[in-house]
């Protein structure tokens, strides 16, 4: 699995029907863990210790116990993860308003509500999202979640083979059809080391999206400066198989598509919602959408 994001709360309790503004000031109160002074020792794992900071509840104990650790030690690395969750929903509504009706999400982790095809469905009811991770749990979860959903499915692949990812039936039913394609990227490719080729990866995808598509892409950065250099001790520590890039790295993995306004910036000063300047929240994480002409 490729998780998505580290929320501070339960997006499930707390995200459908409040704003976003709403829902800062509740994960602002949610980061106080009593009674958790040192990270758990062993048995976690990184995709299961993810699903439970959004929201999930496929994790083990000693997953509950490696987040509460984290919450308590780097509140700011929880706030950019959080950070990442909004600009998705905010990217996603984004595309909707330019006519995009068809989304593959890939890495798309264990849902939580946002989900992207709540959003784009909602938007466009005739139009499609195709889920993909490589967990097999993902999977069973997602199918549960969207089965009866018209324009909803869900595939099983690696992004780290991308070729074979593509050549699932559902895709290529979406990039076969001519028009235009978001393809989300958010939260998965700081976990593709460098010598699996997160360029060439990402290369293989842009060129197979059809003119007038998108690429969605958000990432944890490495080289915003930490406010408390806790925050990335806590980081490396927790999350052993994450690569932080620069902004120029992640620039780099739109290709040539032109990048739609504000270009790759930290995620809360893409298009902030109405309300938030996103002057307050350089944290960690960047974040941009790039189209092809």
């Amino acid at each position: 699995m490729h998780p998505r994001c580290v929320p501070l709360f339960s997006c499930r309790a707390t995200c459908q029907g409040s704003t976003e503004v709403d829902r800062r000031g509740e994960a602002r109160r949610a980061m106080t863990i009593d009674n958790v002074t040192q990270r758990p020792a062993g048995g976690s794992e990184s995709a299961r210790v993810y699903d439970y900071f959004i929201g999930g509840d496929s994790g083990l104990e000693a997953d509950r116990s490696a987040g509460a650790w984290i919450r308590l030690q780097a509140p700011d690395l929880l706030a950019a993860m959080q950070e990442n969750r909004f600009f998705l929903s905010r990217a996603v509504r984004w595309l909707s308003r330019q006519g995009v009706d068809q989304f593959i999400d890939i890495g798309s982790g264990f849902p939580v509500s946002p989900n992207t095809h709540e959003i784009a469905l909602s938007a466009s009811p005739s139009g499609s999202v195709v889920y993909c991770d490589v967990d097999h749990a993902v999977g069973q979860r997602t199918r549960a979640l969207i089965a009866g959903t018209k324009g909803a499915d869900f595939v099983q692949a690696d992004i780290q083979n991308p070729e074979e990812l593509l050549a699932q039936p559902a895709i290529q039913k979406l990039i076969r059809s001519g028009r235009p394609v978001a393809c989300v990227l958010a939260a998965v490719l700081h976990f593709v080391p460098e010598d699996a080729d997160p360029e060439g990866i990402t290369a293989v995808l842009r060129e197979s999206l059809p003119s007038g598509s998108y690429l969605v892409v958000s990432h944890i950065a490495g080289d915003i400066p930490w406010a408390d250099r806790n925050n990335a001790e806590t980081l490396e520590r927790a999350f052993e198989d994450m690569y932080p890039r620069t902004r120029a790295q992640v620039t780099e993995f739109f290709g040539d598509f032109e990048l739609v306004a504000p270009g790759v910036v930290p995620a809360a000063r893409w298009q902030p919602a109405e309300g938030m300047s996103g002057e307050q929240s350089d944290l960690a994480i960047y974040a941009g959408v790039g189209r092809k002409a």
